[in-house]
């Protein structure tokens, strides 16, 4: 049997910095949705964990990669990281059900994406959401401009083990969760900082339907 490969991201200076933007604004999104608890699949080194629990949230992260996991519990010793992928058996956390399911840059990285929307169901209470965030593969502009530039070496880069291997657009992430028993959708995208005319990031909330 072949093991999925899992790799934390190799980021350049301009990458860590368009991270920042997707977390500060993801984080928004979330606290504007007022939850008591959160679930995050793909939770790193905890980062963005441990800020969604400074505001007060019941939280709980997952994250595969035993390296980063342990740099998390170092970085952040209260707060709760799990050593867990969700291609795992949803028994991992013992029947506990969150308002929201989080994921950010992880749906692009897995071979069978509608596991991580059953995964995500099985840990929603009733009418409790998911926030996915993804690359925006939807833009004509942003294709257009990468094919003027020749950059789709770089951005589909085969010889990145553990990287992107998914491209969604807002049609195919919106028929991902719809597929799940979702609805109630709401889209936003966030726009590089370097061309403010081409939207980099893609991300949604949609509701379990009762």
């Amino acid at each position: 049997m072949t093991e999925v490969v899992y790799e934390s991201p190799r980021l350049v200076s301009n990458a860590d910095r368009n991270a920042g933007i997707i977390h500060n604004r993801m984080l928004h999104v979330v606290l504007q949705l007022h939850p008591v608890s959160l679930l995050e699949v793909g939770a790193g080194q905890g980062k963005l964990g441990a800020a969604f629990a400074q505001h007060g949230i019941d939280y709980c992260g997952i994250e595969p990669v035993e390296n980063e996991i342990e740099k998390g519990r170092q970085s952040y010793p209260g707060l709760r990281l799990i050593q867990a992928s969700c291609y795992d058996d949803p028994e991992q956390l013992r029947g506990r059900t969150f308002d929201i399911v989080y994921s950010n840059d992880i749906i692009e990285h897995l071979y069978e994406p509608r596991k991580l929307a059953s995964f995500s169901r099985s840990y929603l209470r009733p009418g409790g959401m998911i926030v996915c965030g993804t690359p925006h593969y939807g833009s004509y502009l942003r294709n257009l401009l990468l094919a003027v530039a020749n950059r789709w070496d770089h951005h589909h880069n085969p010889l990145w083990d553990g990287g992107h291997i998914k491209f969604f657009s807002r049609a195919t992430l919106h028929q991902l969760w719809a597929e799940a028993g979702f609805g109630d959708f709401q889209w936003g995208e966030i726009r590089s900082p370097r061309m403010p005319l081409m939207p980099m990031y893609l991300y949604c909330t949609a509701k379990l339907k009762q």
